[in-house]
């Protein structure tokens, strides 16, 4: 029997429940009784990874500590319960045989051979024995990723963490988070930011799946989830899946779109707190530089910061330019009662609101809204007529009104850009456009105020003057 002198036992297993060390206490006794049984000093010498993987080569802390040891010359014998603990890949086996011939360490197994590395044999019999550990894994992998395809082309559920707005076995949707993942979904359509996204939640009270506060990624890796689309890729195919849908499968690849998009901004930077920052144009350099926010009349008294009135003042490395942004805001936003609205909600309650969903890059605009006037003419011909024929049949009308009002809206539908729809629709259609307006949050303001005009800041009345909107120029920006 060989005597080693300095022996080290390790211990690993790849799957453990959150907090089960049992696996790796039964190796840990069944190793330290092997070295009672042989007369093997440990002294210390256990080195375990307890649900760590040793297939893909990922790290392993313990087992690094083990080998420095055997590289120290602290270890002349490895003892583990079988030699798949220790190596799992082809790789790792190949450098820790080469290693352990290099320094005259053994491998005693409890259920296996002693290895004696740094002979042939020892050294064939211990790859031998590791293929066979490889090809089991190898085999294993097989049928897992078969089974896995043969679930997913069924459109069954997917497994793992729960998905906010579904229960956890993913069967069913929770209709209050549903809701909410809808309105992320509309939200990034019509211009939102991320952070804005999850700001707005935050201030919301509405936790994630976790009961923790949204961040900007966790809403991106929701957007980009192709679940609630009722879809599921897999190997870079993509499979229709049997769950309910939140949304559809366009909304998903819209958000897709946008947050993919080269040009878009990656950088998440602090979400927007005012109306204009960064959106309005600054009017004395009138070049495109946009202002940001400040405070105006902000002091340090005896080093306590008292803030002054929000203010707006230019980007540029002149600061020539700050204005009060709350008489600026009010003008452009405005729906506070008994005070004038601002201009966005004053075109949002005109009668032809619907024209800012226009499309005025269709080249064949003129020709649609011929075709609508000509409807529309048509459609009051015919109620007039109606009124005024006493023995007409109603339900006749009816139908003929009805056929004349599916053609208007496919032409409106036409004629609807779908960029300013997906901004402006909820709003434009809203039985109460003032207060739909009212109630959006920041980000989405911005949105529709970027889509519909230019805001220049100019240079404001000396003095002491009264807000003077003159000072504030105002170019729409054509649908």
């Amino acid at each position: 029997m060989t005597l080693f002198q300095r022996g080290g036992t390790y211990e690993r297993i790849s799957k453990a429940d959150a907090g089960d060390e049992d696996g790796v206490v039964r190796q840990g006794e069944d190793t330290a009784e092997l070295a009672e049984r042989r007369g093997i000093p440990i002294d210390g010498r256990r080195f375990r990874d307890n649900d760590k993987s040793a297939t893909h080569g990922k790290h392993r802390p313990e087992y690094e500590k083990l080998m420095a040891a055997v590289q120290r010359g602290e270890i002349d014998v490895i003892i583990v319960y079988m030699l798949g603990r220790l190596w799992r890949n082809r790789r790792e086996r190949a450098e820790g045989i080469e290693l352990l011939r290099k320094h005259s360490v053994s491998v005693l197994c409890v259920k296996g051979p002693e290895l004696d590395l740094t002979t042939a044999a020892g050294r064939l019999l211990a790859g031998l024995l590791g293929e066979v550990d490889t090809f089991e894994v190898e085999q294993m992998s097989e049928r897992e990723q078969r089974e896995m395809r043969q679930r997913v082309e069924r459109g069954e559920v997917p497994t793992g963490p729960r998905c906010f707005g579904y229960t956890v076995d993913g069967k069913e949707v929770i209709d209050s988070e549903a809701a909410e993942v809808r309105k992320m979904y509309e939200a990034i359509a019509a211009g939102a930011s991320l952070s804005g996204i999850a700001t707005d939640l935050n201030e919301r009270e509405i936790l994630n799946r976790n009961g923790l506060p949204w961040t900007h990624n966790a809403v991106r890796y929701l957007l980009q989830n192709e679940r609630y689309a009722g879809l599921r890729e897999y190997n870079g195919a993509t499979y229709t899946g049997k769950w309910p849908t939140i949304v559809s499968e366009d909304q998903w690849r819209q958000a897709v779109s946008i947050l993919t998009d080269p040009s878009r901004k990656t950088s998440p930077g602090p979400a927007r707190k005012w109306l204009g920052s960064g959106l309005y144009w600054c009017g004395i350099c009138d070049d495109g530089t946009t202002v940001t926010s400040a405070q105006a009349g902000a002091k340090v008294i005896k080093g306590v910061r008292y803030e002054g009135a929000r203010a707006y003042k230019c980007r540029g490395p002149v600061k020539h330019l700050m204005r009060t942004a709350e008489p600026i805001d009010r003008l452009i936003a405005g729906t506070e009662p008994g005070e004038p609205l601002g201009l966005v909600p004053q075109l949002l309650v005109r009668e032809d609101a619907g024209q800012l969903l226009r499309d005025g890059e269709r080249p064949d605009m003129d020709e649609l809204n011929a075709k609508a006037a000509v409807l529309r003419a048509r459609l009051k011909n015919m109620t007039d007529a109606f009124a005024d024929d006493d023995e007409a049949d109603a339900l006749e009308f009816k139908r003929a009104v009805r056929r004349v009002r599916d053609r208007l809206a496919d032409i409106e539908q036409q004629m609807t850009s779908p960029a300013r729809a997906a901004v402006l629709g909820d709003l434009v259609r809203s039985d109460d456009a003032v207060a739909a307006w009212a109630a959006l949050p920041l980000d989405r303001k911005r949105a529709v105020i970027d889509l519909l005009m230019t805001v220049t800041v100019l240079k404001g009345r000396p003095g002491r003057a009264p807000f003077d909107p003159e000072t504030v120029r105002i170019v729409p920006k054509d649908a």
